[in-house]
């Protein structure tokens, strides 16, 4: 059997207006960890939803296992032996993780399910992870780590040579993060393959085999991974060396009070209190289950408040729900970009302008060559790479995504800007821009920004002050200058 067990050869794919694949080959071994990075629009997702059926190719030969493959569809794709794992996880909360296990194959005869043969089933693949899962369990009650590993398992039922796993830790706590490097490895062993989508650049050093670095739909190089680095494949990503230190600010003077919370009292936080000044970003870290996004949630006015304050500009301000915060100058960018802050299936001119349209109003109706020209402005001042601002939204990589909720909130002229997760997804390259964005909106008068993220590095990099929460509270406050990591981390984790 040859060492070789798929081929993408020569493979073409245009949209209307979009080159998304030239030419591109990928030769992956059998039984390794290929790992497949590149920036946002690079055509990562593209090229594996051509291999799951999903997209057809324009040109260009897939070999699976030996064999041609010319007819393609999701479901020939899982008959063959290829399953993709992708990041918005495709299980159905409502059903047990037996069920969703075997989903589309439960056993049973004359339209009866043989319930003790599907629990036997559950188990053995339960057991092939070794890990702990309730197989009675329904999924919606699962933590994202160990719906995860049900998705895997539904791979295992479909007897799937060839796993492809799209952002897997992009939402993993530390140890979920461990289990599923620890599940990959065990995958590698029964001589399973993995395809690896990450832009966690740093995973692929501790599970990948290879690596394969694609830019603007084209090939740029595959490699061993022993043999690069991190800075090596930013480079082939972006096209040149990203500098470590250029969002440091040159004036870290204080300014006035601009937002303030004062002892919020809420399901989640228990007396959390924070300051936030004009021209200040403040970063929110802590493990998952913190609170970060719950305080996130609560100054936007979309949990309740049990006891508490809030004052902007030093004034007292009653939230009850976001359109009152809006109207208070806050804007919010949610965790999860595409359910809470994008209507997907409208164009990026209609979700830049959604929020701002009293902006636009005349005696006549809404100006909307005005709306058009602002919404071309800003896809050109933050870069947003879109055919036109007529395209789409849902067909822009998540970094241009992102990119568009936060030219909404810039249309909004919002004051303060509550981040959640803001490059969770996102390549280097977007990352840096989203980050320029973020310092240039603050070194405006009467603005500031709250960020709240689980990569320490990132705010570490960005903020003037970083507020630790464990289990509902604030623990500890750092200054730009004496940022620790190990220091932040002990509190984050220990809360002390």
């Amino acid at each position: 059997m040859s060492d070789v067990i798929l081929e993408m050869q020569h493979i073409n794919k245009t949209f209307p207006g979009v080159c998304a694949l030239q030419d591109v080959h990928l030769l992956v071994n059998r039984g390794e960890v290929h790992c497949l990075v590149g920036a946002n629009g690079a055509g990562k997702s593209t090229l594996m939803k051509i291999l799951s059926g999903a997209y057809m190719r324009d040109s260009g030969e897939i070999i699976f296992n030996g064999e041609p493959i010319r007819e393609t569809s999701p479901i020939l794709t899982r008959k063959r032996g290829i399953s993709v794992v992708y990041q918005e996880l495709s299980l159905v909360n409502e059903l047990t993780v037996t069920e969703n296990i075997l989903l589309n194959n439960l056993p049973g005869m004359n339209y009866k399910i043989n319930w003790k043969t599907a629990a036997k089933l559950a188990k053995k693949y339960i057991d092939q992870l070794g890990v702990k899962i309730d197989a009675n369990a329904f999924a919606g009650d699962l933590s994202i780590g160990s719906r995860q590993l049900v998705e895997i398992m539904k791979c295992l039922a479909a007897n799937s040579r060839l796993i492809v796993m799209d952002e897997p830790s992009a939402t993993l706590s530390k140890d979920e993060f461990n289990t599923l490097m620890q599940i990959i490895d065990t995958l590698r062993q029964q001589g399973i393959t993995i395809i690896y989508i990450s832009h966690r650049l740093d995973e692929l050093f501790t599970i990948g085999n290879r690596v394969s670095v694609l830019k603007d739909g084209k090939n740029v190089i595959t490699k061993d991974i022993a043999e690069t680095n991190i800075d090596e494949l930013v480079e082939y990503m972006i096209g040149y060396k990203l500098s470590s230190n250029r969002y440091d600010r040159k004036d870290l003077a204080r300014k006035g009070s601009l937002l303030e919370v004062r002892h919020f009292v809420t399901a989640k936080l228990k007396d959390v209190s924070i300051n936030l000044h004009e021209k200040e970003i403040i970063g929110l870290y802590g493990l998952v289950g913190s609170g970060r996004t719950e305080f996130l949630r609560a100054i936007y006015g979309i949990d309740k408040i049990h006891s508490g304050e809030l004052y902007i500009n030093k004034e007292r301000a009653l939230l009850k729900n976001s359109r009152s915060a809006i109207k208070n100058g806050i804007g919010m960018l949610p965790e999860n970009r595409k359910m809470q802050g994008l209507v997907l299936g409208l164009p990026v001119w209609q979700n830049i302008c959604m929020v701002a349209l009293k902006r636009f109003r005349g005696k006549f109706g809404l100006n909307y060559k005005q709306i058009r020209d602002e919404s071309r402005q800003f896809i050109k001042d933050l870069e947003i790479k879109t055919p036109s601002e007529l395209t789409q939204t849902v067909y822009l990589s998540g970094g241009n995504q992102q990119k568009v909720i936060l030219a909404k909130w810039l249309m909004q002229n919002s004051k303060i800007l509550l981040v959640d997760e803001p490059t969770q997804g996102i390549d280097v390259k977007a990352k840096s821009e989203i980050y320029k964005t973020l310092r240039d909106v603050v070194d405006q008068e009467g603005h500031g920004v709250i960020i709240a993220s689980s990569e320490l590095e990132e705010l570490t990099n960005i903020c003037d002050r970083i507020f630790v929460m464990f289990q509902g509270r604030i623990v500890a406050e750092f200054e730009k200058g004496n940022f620790q990591d190990s220091v932040i981390l002990q509190y984050a984790v220990a809360g002390r």
